[in-house]
């Protein structure tokens, strides 16, 4: 999944992305209800018996191994990567349906890294310039402009930013104070202070968060590659905010004082006393990371044309900031080499019936999600088959951990999915899932993740996730923490949906009104 806001102050992208007793050796029921009317009906069941857990693991397993690096975009273990994707969708007798005759989709990746050693913030000028240190003192976001320089406006709490109506900024630069837990405000804050003419954005953070949050977020953005902002977003711990407007003679808790008690008609005090100039040097890097992209054609003349899409993203965030035992290895074991592993395992258990459903399939492995969904974004405005003919989204980002008979199929309250899923777990008791609900629908979780893109085109979209864990972003995302039992529960639970929406007459539906709120959630949201 994209990095998210936790607890402590953590950098936000497009922001997402989550025993019982076996049951594969049990023979799976046939369900008492007929699923999807057909004239040649067959049963999915034999297809589904074939998925286990030994085999989810062995694909984990190697997907997160050490030799992979941790995948990041782009780099040689994410080749290493989709050239194992792609022998997988050979072997089982997927179509290629990437660029020309390949499995592989290459797509454009214009990556911005700070040259973070000759990043600065230098406070006033001259003789007595004050300089702090990165990713000790500050962080920053950098934008196109690589050196920025102006006086220090107070504007309050970030929130008067996030307003409709934003007070001129006049060249100078915006200074905010920030809560304990941040997300995309950032991202929208950084904007409306370019809007409003601010030459930058100064974060304060909350007094109550440590040092140390300051070298983490930094560590972050090193990592992750964003793309410039509307204009150099610098945080600063609470007490070196307070030594940058000590200058002037004032403090933090006066200027919230009296920014409360409305002083100055423009809602905004100008804080007198030495300028502030930013650096931000950056270095530009372009490659072309690859989707793997396979083709399950259907068997109805009639519908073969129309399409349910399967994504996982087999990227994560490489190597990073070693953890107490000195692994610096990012593995992404459950985010999201879990999620790819059910792709690779339900496009073999289709081999397993006598024909395909009459719906095709696109079986679609994407990168650069950790980078804000770019792999998947490209897909979505360069399809290999026709986008009118896309129908549905299933899509899989950590699947693989917590509660062992729990599912959450985020976004089933929109679309007809969401039924749909709780149909078959109720037909299939052996798959000892529940499907549970968002357990924090503040995240807007429907909107972090690779079925994002297919969601922007009006396409219904369900995504699967087990939700979040203390290794999420971490080296101890390991295969060996992964529940592989769960893991191919849920695989077989997305094979018989996936199986059951492409052999269904009507095509996958929005419920009713759903279209509407997604369209409302998107126009306010900086996605």
């Amino acid at each position: 999944m994209p990095v998210r806001e936790s607890l402590a102050w953590r950098l936000p992208l497009v922001v997402l992305a989550l025993p019982v007793a076996a049951c594969s050796s049990t023979a799976m029921p046939e369900p008492e209800v007929e699923l999807a009317p057909v004239e040649a009906r067959i049963s999915p069941i034999a297809g589904a018996e074939t998925i286990t857990a030994s085999e989810m693991l062995a694909h984990i397993t190697f997907l997160a191994s050490d030799e992979l690096e941790g995948r990041d975009t782009p780099s040689p273990g994410l080749e290493k990567a989709a050239a194992y994707l792609e022998e997988s969708f050979q072997s089982a007798g997927l179509e290629p349906a990437g660029d020309g005759s390949s499995f592989v989709q290459r797509w454009t990746f214009e990556q911005t890294s700070l040259k973070s050693a000759d990043v600065t913030m230098e406070i006033g000028g001259g003789g007595s310039a004050r300089f702090l240190e990165h990713a000790v003192d500050f962080f920053v976001l950098p934008s196109e402009d690589e050196v920025v320089s102006g006086g220090l406006e107070f504007f309050g709490p970030i929130s008067v930013l996030l307003g409709d109506s934003i007070p001129d900024s006049s060249g100078r630069i915006a200074v905010v104070t920030t809560p304990p837990s941040m997300g995309m405000e950032i991202l929208v804050a950084a904007r409306a202070a370019g809007e409003a003419g601010a030459a930058g954005l100064l974060l304060v953070l909350a007094p109550e968060l440590p040092p140390e949050v300051i070298g983490s977020v930094a560590g972050q953005i090193a990592s992750v590659g964003l793309p410039p902002q509307s204009v150099p977003t610098v945080g600063v711990s609470w007490d070196v905010a307070q030594g940058i407007v000590s200058a002037a003679g004032t403090n933090l808790e006066d200027l919230l004082a009296a920014h409360e008690a409305g002083a100055g008609a423009s809602r905004t005090i100008s804080i007198s006393g030495p300028t502030v100039t930013i650096r931000t040097p950056m270095q530009r890097q372009t490659s072309t990371p690859p989707n793997v992209v396979g083709l399950l054609r259907g068997s109805d003349p009639e519908m073969a044309d129309t399409y349910i899409v399967l994504t996982a993203h087999f990227d994560h965030v490489g190597i990073g900031e070693p953890n107490a035992e000195g692994d610096s290895i990012y593995n992404g074991a459950d985010d999201d080499a879990s999620g790819t592993a059910v792709l690779l395992e339900v496009a073999q258990a289709f081999q397993a019936l006598p024909r395909s459903p009459r719906r095709s399939i696109v079986f679609l492995a994407v990168s650069g999600e950790e980078k804000g969904l770019l792999g998947a974004a490209h897909y979505a405005d360069h399809p290999t088959v026709p986008i009118e003919g896309i129908v549905g989204n299933i899509n899989l980002d950590m699947i693989g951990r917590n509660a062992p008979d729990t599912v959450i199929a985020i976004g089933g309250e929109f679309t007809s999915f969401g039924e749909r899923s709780k149909e078959i777990v109720s037909h299939h008791p052996e798959l000892g899932l529940t499907i549970a609900p968002d357990p924090d629908p503040s995240e807007q979780a429907f909107f972090r993740s690779d079925h994002l893109v297919f969601v922007k085109k009006d396409i219904p979209a369900v995504f699967f996730t087990t939700w979040d864990h203390e290794d999420y972003h971490q080296p101890s995302d390991e295969a060996a923490a992964i529940d592989a039992d769960k893991a191919a529960r849920v695989a077989r639970l997305t094979f018989l949906l996936t199986w059951h929406v492409a052999e269904d007459e009507a095509p996958p539906s929005w419920n009713e009104g759903a279209l509407e709120e997604v369209h409302a959630i998107l126009a306010d949201s900086p996605l």
